[in-house]
Order: C-alpha cells, then structure tokens, then sequence
C-alpha cells in the first residue's frame, strides 16, 4: 500500500477562510495525506478538488468557473457563508450541485469532501491513482493477523452480505472501527451506494436533528431552504454512526423511529420519507451500563445490537504490533522519501510493552513523526523518547516493580484468606485505587468492596 496525496485548492472571495481550512483538517484518511492551498490566480491542475468560497454572483472567481466549466473536468465545490437564494439557485441552474452554505451544512461538507476523496471522484488524469497497491475485498486495509483480528475479519465479510442487518462495532478509541465499518460496506452488494460517515461528538447537540434529519423551509429562523439530511445522503448505502453513545435521549427516539418504521422525517416535515440504509453504529462506551443507567435507550440498544463486532486494543494484539508498526514505517518512507528498513530489537521490545492507549492511531502518529524527523536504515528506540517518557522501560526493574510478596503461615491461611489479603495488597500497590485493582485482579467493584470488607475479620 502507498501513501496518496491529494490537492486541495481553495479559491476565497473572504479575507478569513479558517472555517474551510478548518474543517479540511478534521478529514482524517489513514492512507491519504492532504495538501491545502488557498490560491489567487485561477488555474487548474489535473487531480486536485477546487472549492470556490464566493460571497455573490459578482465575484470574480465565480465567473472565472462559469466562463471556464465546459473545459474545467476537476470536481467543483462550491461554499458560501449566507443563505443566499439567488446565489444558490443560480449556481443549480448552471449544473452546479455541489453546494453547501456555512456554517449550517459543515459536518454534510467534511462528509462530502471525504467521500469524493475516498472513492477517487476527484480523479481527472488518464493514469488512475491507486491508492491501494492491493486494495482486494477492502479488508486489507484493516490491518492485522493475529487470531483475534482473523476471526473479526471472517464474520465481518459473512454479515457484509445482509444488507438488512444492523451492526454494532465495539472498541476502543483509535482501534479502527470506522476502518472496519468502512470495509464492511465495500464488501457488501450495496458498495456502489453511498458511505456516510457521522461523528455524533462533532455535531453540536443544538444542530443534531437537522444534520441527520434535515428540515423543511420556515421549520426554524435561519431555515430559508429545503434541507436533506445525512440520512438522506446515504440513500441504499451505509450510515456510520461514530460514537453512537454520545447522542441525546430526544435523538435516539428519533432514530429508534427510522429503523423500525423504515421512514424518516425532515424538521418541520408532515411527510414521511423512505429509509432503505444500513445502520452501522460504533462505540468506545459500554452502551448495556448506560441502558442501566438510563441514559441509553434499551429498545434502540437492541435495534443496533442485531451483530456486534468487538476490536480488540492493540496491547493484546501481540505480534500484529510490529508488524503494524513495520506497514507503517514502509509507507511513511515513501512519503518523506526515507529508507528505514527495519525496527532494532530493543525498539520492538518497548513496542510491545507499551500501553498504546491510543490504539491503532497513536501508533500511526508516532511512527509518522519518527520517520519525519529521523535518519539512518533502523527505527531506535531513541527516536521515540516522546513515548518513553510516558512509559518506564527498564526490564527488571519494571518486573521489581511490580512484584507482591506476601508473607503468611502457609499452615494458617487457606484460599479464602489469601485471596483477601492478596486484594489488600494490590490496593496499597495501586495508592488505593479501587477500580484499578479490580481490574488488575479480574473482577468487579462490588467482588473486591466485599474481599476488602472482610480483611478485619482475619
């Protein structure tokens, strides 16, 4: 696989452009790396995207397009910061459909553009980009060989093949959920459709309902025009629905609607509208505590729990690791034009001890940054000091550590006995730490409170 770079170039009528910039950096692609210009002259390159920022139809970047589109093959996307019927119609009626008005349709903007980048949409030469040296069934892109991700992948590609099933993919932050759900559509019958992806913690709570559901004209102030939703966009495809525990009780009766009547309706709608997408839902919570705790609804817990698919965190994928790591390391060489060939033995040890809380991800970017910034045919431990710092590394003193004596009479203390003092132990090694020393221990809060409460017995 190699590294992709894909051209950006904005063309602004507005002196602060920082919202479009902005919102092209919350485009995350782990194969894509973009590259962003905001240009005075009009001029196209085969391969780039163009956005045009325009305030009127008097600008003069806009008349440059019009004047040029039947020579223009780049794909055009146009953004304006006002609700301007005129301007928007206009636009229409010249072929124009890709618009989108600031700052109301931002998230449906980062979604558009992500997609178009993607599924290569934006291609204009004769010679086809290929992202992907192997770019197979999408599956080869989820990274990873270890029993575990084996098995993940197997009951992945059977379920791809229902269209009708709702998934439910667990894991932690930085795992690749959105990679696995992003393979699973184009691995099923309906990849030529449309993947949308949505983070629910990147949508204001306020502006929720009209991002998914979209609105009708007058629903509310601001509301000038018809406005589809995301749901909409993702006719006979796939919705993703990142971090799906974060939407609000109101939202999720919503949602529970749409998949069990198959409809959904604008804001201020009286018409049902057909809903034919794939719900494929994603969380870093445990969405069963929060169904307790009744912060999440159980009838719609069950509605997307059809299928659950569970990524493992990297720090129990053993091997896959370096592997992973080494993957890493040959793309970042083509894209800097560096030639590490390998990682030295003492670099591998750390990796494989590191916590890697931030997965897959955290991985990626310091892998990326060693690359960057470093020289020679090896990967060095050295090179990661930004990781080591944050972790201790020194064999036997990390074993010193964390060893536990405890001296009793073996001939006056039975199973039950050790097993408590064993739990009091653990607790003074974790400073007190409850919830740390159940989880070192296995077991849950209420097994260690009632191990604890019976140490002044013995």
């Amino acid at each position: 696989m190699s590294i992709n770079t894909v051209k950006i170039k904005l063309y602004s009528d507005f002196k602060d452009s920082t919202s479009i910039s902005g919102a092209v950096r919350q485009i995350q692609l782990i194969y894509t790396s973009l590259e962003f210009e905001i240009s005075k002259e009009f001029k196209f390159e085969a391969d780039e995207i163009i956005i045009m920022y325009v305030k009127t139809l008097d600008s003069a970047y806009f008349n440059a397009v019009v004047d040029s589109r039947e020579i223009i093959p780049n794909k055009i996307i146009f953004v304006t910061n006002d609700n301007d019927a005129v301007l928007v119609s206009t636009l229409a009626k010249l072929g124009f459909t890709e618009i989108f008005v600031l700052p109301y349709e931002l998230f449906k903007f980062v979604n558009y553009l992500k997609e178009v980048i993607e599924n290569n949409a934006y291609v204009t030469s004769s010679t086809p980009i290929n992202v992907f040296e192997n770019s197979g069934d999408g599956f080869d892109k989820f990274l990873g060989e270890c029993s575990e991700i084996r098995k993940l992948k197997s009951i992945a590609k059977k379920i791809s093949a229902r269209d009708d099933i709702n998934i439910l993919i667990t894991g932690d932050t930085g795992t690749g959920k959105g990679l696995l759900a992003k393979a699973i559509h184009q691995f099923s019958r309906s990849k030529d459709s449309p993947f949308v992806e949505i983070m629910c913690t990147a949508i204001p709570e306020a502006l929720m309902e009209s991002e998914l559901f979209g609105y009708e004209a007058g629903a509310f102030t601001s509301a000038k025009t018809r406005k589809p939703g995301l749901f909409e966009l993702g006719e006979n495809g796939t919705i993703f629905l990142d971090e799906v525990g974060e939407l609000n009780l109101s939202i999720q009766t919503k949602l529970l609607r749409t998949l069990e009547k198959k409809v959904l309706r604008r804001l201020g709608g009286t018409v049902d509208i057909i809903f034919n997408s794939r719900i494929i839902s994603a969380t870093s919570r445990n969405l069963p505590q929060m169904v307790d705790e009744g912060s999440f609804r159980n009838d719609l817990f069950h509605r997307l729990y059809v299928v659950s698919l569970n990524i493992p965190p990297l720090k129990k994928r053993g091997d896959d690791i370096i592997h992973i790591a080494e993957h890493f390391m040959r793309e970042y060489n083509k894209q800097f034009g560096k030639c590490f060939s390998s990682l030295e033995p003492a670099l591998k040890r750390f990796f494989l001890e590191y916590s890697w809380n931030g997965n897959v991800r955290e991985l990626k970017n310091s892998i990326e940054r060693a690359v960057l910034l470093g020289y020679g045919k090896k990967l060095k431990l050295s090179q990661f000091s930004f990781l080591t710092e944050k972790h201790k590394f020194s064999g036997e003193n990390d074993k010193t550590e964390s060893n536990l004596l405890i001296g009793v009479d073996y001939k006056m203390t039975d199973i039950r006995k050790l097993n408590i003092l064993y739990a009091a132990n653990v607790l003074k090694k974790e400073a007190g730490n409850k919830t740390k020393t159940a989880k070192v221990l296995g077991i849950s809060r209420p097994k260690l409170d009632s191990l604890l409460g019976e140490v002044e017995k013995l």
